[in-house]
Formats: C-alpha cells, structure tokens, sequence
C-alpha cells in the first residue's frame, strides 16, 4: 500500500506529530486486547485509548452489529481526545465469524484457496471478506498467512496455509493482499521469515529451525517479496530462530530480521508487527512490557502484546522508561508512528468515518459463500462413480461431523446424523439402519499426521455407497491408497474454527450441485 499521499495527508501527518507527546507517541505503538461492558468499550479499554494505545484486536465475541458500534465508539473517543483512530485489527482469515464467532460470510480458508489454484479466485475471496470487515469496522486483517509448509508434521499452521509450493504461494499470497487492500483493508503477509518448516507450534515454545541458506531465499522468503512488490501494508514477525542463518534470538527481536533482511533487502517500507508477545516462545522469558521494548528496538513498529487493556499504562510507562535510558530511539520512534499514520491514510482514516449500521446489521446472521469456483475448494478422489442414495447419512460424533449435518440440513438435503464413533465395523451398523443411503463418515483427525488419517481412512472405507470427508488441506489423490471414495475438505483449523464455505463445497461435489 505504499504511494505517493495527498499533500492534505500529509498535512494531517505532520500535524499529529507535532502534537502527540512521547508517551502518546510510544503508545500508538501497541497492541492490546479491548474490553466490553454492556456492549460498549470498558473503563480500561477507554483508558488505553485515551492514553494513546495505537491498535485494539479483536473485540470478544458478539454480533456484527454490537460490534460495529463498539468500533464507532472507539472511533469517537480517540476523536474526543485528539488522536487518530485506534487501529481495529482481527484474524480474519475465513471471514468475520473467525473474530467474532458468528456472521458475515464463512469463506474458504486459504488451503482450500490452495486446492483451486486460482489467483482470480482469491483476489474475489479477500475482495468480499474486506468489505464486510470494513462494515463492522474492521480497518486491517492479519492475512494472509503465505507460510510455505515444508515438514510432514506442522502442528498449527494447516490449513491456514495454502499449502502449496512457494511459487504459487506468492502468486495466491499476493492475489488475496492486492483483494483486501483494494477494498479498503490493511493486510498482513505471515509470519516472516516463514514459519512452514517448523515441527514446534510458537503458542507453547520457541521453535529453533534448522533452515539452510538456500531453503531460506528459494523457498520461504519468495512469498513475502511477492507481497512487498504487491504493496502489502504490514508483515508480521514469527517468534522463531534460524541458527544456520546468524538468528540466535527470536526473530521478533532480531535487529538482522527486521532491519536488515525486511528493510534493507527486500526494501519494505510498510509497518512491520510482531506476532503475539504472549506466546509462550517469547513470555516465558520476557513479559509483555519489556517484550515490547525488544521488539521496537529491533526494528519493529508495533508491538503486538495482545494482553488486556488494562495493561497498556504499564507498558507505556515502562517504554517511557526505555526510551528515557536510551535503550529505544526517538526518531525511529517517529518513523514508526509515522508509518502507522501513512496507514490510516491509505485506507481513509484521517477524515471521519462513521459506520452503517443498518449495512453491519445485514450481516448478523451470517451468508453463505456463493461462488462459480466454490466446489474446486475441496478435493475427491474416487475409484468409481460416487453412488448417491435416496437420502444423505453423516457419521461421525465430532463437531464437524455435526456442523456438517447442520449445513445439510439448511441446504434441504434429506439427511440425517448419526453419531457413531469412527471404528472398524461402525459403516456396517449405519449402512443396515440405512439401507441405500449414501454415507458420508466425516473424519476430523486435527493435527494428527497424514500417516494416522489414512488408517482412519482404511477403517472407515468399504461401503460402496460411502464417501469418506476428511477434515484436511492434502489432495485427496494423497489418499488414492485406500479403497473407495475419499473427498479432503479445509474446513477446521487449529484452533477450532470452522469455515462453512468448505462444508457447501463438499456439497456441492456429493450431491452434484455446481
């Protein structure tokens, strides 16, 4: 998103510069969680916000529309006292329902993005999710994730990630940054320098990855020049190590990360941030104060310590404190703040943006992704003609399998759920109560290994009326060794969240409704 401003932009830069004092200044550069009481900010969260705080994530779970007038009142208070508008960010990877929990369109994650293939596509899946973000007041995303996923056992980044070589990564990666922006969304490239060939999840420990210097400039850095030369707005720094390259240190405080390898070599001149500070790879030896004053040292811009407002006087005091000891920079202080400000006006934010409500209301209760492409989002492997019986049954006792049976049902399908556990000799059982139906045992291994979902797979096929929907981001053609029909759908992450876009997809294979 880097250009050429309005002298009025700029005007209005220069001008806030000139007023915010160091504390205001150090404040806008961090990151914390807000809090609600009866729908609207917390006394902490106005606080944070009145002393400065730069960017709030993430509001708790709530409506679309309760959230869009929280956001408003965020706005009017930064207004009320004198400051630019906090920056409202979020996961939004699949939509407004991965931040909010509910409403807006579910869209593909980006493995399913993956499966497709196609840059047309995931340019119109950032597109849309951006509008609708910026309705509930949302200003930037921290997407996409362009991780290029290198070891067999990746235990967080999944589907997440578009799981495919590092070319098309860039190319799809750039595609959706380009979407987003396009449409008034800040986006983020994640989670550089790359964080796909890690065997260690950075929410419980710090990773040490043993990358080569080849591994690390044809592979895992392609996607995120792909996104500097897309004019993405912001990258955000993984918790991680990289000894054979000279990181000794989490690259969130490394100098060399930062300075040297965004600013210098790729020439990025946008706002670097650092993922959480409350990840146990960094918190459990630094807290989010002074985690904050490693990270700004080194060259980040903003400090994402994702800990509670009431926090936030804490951690601009002891920023106060740094700076004071000369252990942080004033002037790369005002290149920082600056940074944020060029932001705000690329997407609008230095004129008044009120919301509409009765547009953020439409969103309440929730879209269904309609889309020509939207069936090449999951993947079906078949020896033989799918055989699709007088009525649909879903097998399985997981959440899926029951969000599963909830979306067909809301499609009008005649199905039913039968909740039994996916072991050896469960099909038959279904099959006799079910005679002639088509059965579609859903599997949701999570994280377990490619190798474990396969078993599961060879358990649970044989039925020749059974089509087996794993929960997975791999081909389906990676699970051509087993017997029967396999489709493979990108539906649950990590953590639990769950995109319908994947769940009508698989639909729209099963039951031949393109």
């Amino acid at each position: 998103m880097a250009g050429t401003l309005s002298d009025r932009g700029e005007r209005w830069i220069d001008d806030l510069l000139g007023r915010l004092t160091p504390a205001q200044k150090l404040a806008q550069l961090v990151l914390v969680v807000p809090g609600v009481a009866d729908g609207r900010p917390d006394a902490a969260t106005r606080a944070a916000l009145e002393l400065g705080i730069g960017a709030l994530h993430s509001v708790p779970a709530m409506p679309v529309s309760a959230a869009a007038r929280y956001h408003d009142e965020v706005r009017q208070i930064c207004a009320a006292a004198g400051l630019p508008s906090a920056l409202l960010a979020g996961n939004l990877e699949s939509g407004l329902a991965y931040a909010l929990g509910s409403g807006g369109t579910d869209f593909p994650y980006p493995r399913g993005i993956g499966l497709t293939g196609d840059a047309e596509l995931a340019y119109r899946v950032a597109a849309a999710g951006a509008l609708e973000a910026r309705a509930a007041g949302f200003h930037w995303t921290f997407s996409p994730c362009v991780d290029v996923i290198t070891v067999p056992d990746d235990p967080i980044l999944g589907i997440r990630a578009y799981g495919v070589p590092a070319e098309q990564t860039a190319a799809l990666g750039a595609a959706q940054i380009r979407g987003y922006q396009d449409h008034g969304m800040l986006a983020t490239a994640k989670h550089f320098p790359g964080h796909g060939d890690s065997s260690v999840d950075s929410h419980l420990d710090l990773p040490r990855v043993a990358r080569t210097v080849e591994q690390h400039e044809e592979i895992h850095l392609a996607p995120f020049r792909a996104a500097v030369e897309a004019g993405v707005a912001s990258i955000m720094v993984a918790h991680l190590e990289l000894p054979a390259l000279g990181i000794d240190v989490p690259a969130t405080f490394s100098r060399t990360v930062n300075r040297v390898w965004l600013r210098e070599e790729l020439g990025f001149e946008g706002v670097i941030i650092t993922d959480s500070l409350g990840m146990a790879a960094v918190s459990g030896q630094y807290d989010a104060a002074e985690g904050a004053v490693l990270a700004l040292r080194a060259g980040a811009d903003v400090a994402n310590a994702k800990c509670a407002a009431a926090e936030a006087p804490r951690i601009v005091a002891h920023l106060l404190a740094a700076l004071a000891e000369g252990r942080l920079d004033e002037e790369q202080i005002d290149a920082s703040v600056r940074r944020l400000l060029r932001a705000r006006v690329a997407i609008g934010l230095d004129q008044p943006q009120p919301l509409d409500f009765d547009r953020a209301a439409a969103l309440d209760e929730g879209l269904v992704w309609e889309d020509p492409s939207r069936s090449a989002t999951v993947s079906l492997f078949t020896r033989e003609p799918v055989v699709v019986g007088p009525k649909q049954v879903v097998v399985g006792d997981s959440a899926l399998a029951r969000r599963f049976s909830e979306v067909g049902v809301r499609r009008g399908l005649p199905l039913t759920l039968e909740p039994e556990a996916l072991v050896p000799g469960a099909l038959a059982k279904v099959g006799a109560r079910n005679p002639g139906a088509l059965l579609i045992p859903v599997v949701d291994p999570g994280p377990v290994p490619l190798a474990r979902q396969l078993e599961v797979v060879r358990d649970a096929v044989g039925d020749p009326h059974a089509v087996v929907v794993i929960n997975s981001g791999e081909p389906a053609q990676a699970f051509g060794e087993c017997a029967g029909r396999v489709l493979t759908a990108a539906a649950v992450d990590a953590f639990g969240i769950v995109t319908d876009a994947a769940i009508d997809a698989a639909f729209d294979v099963l039951t031949d409704e393109e």
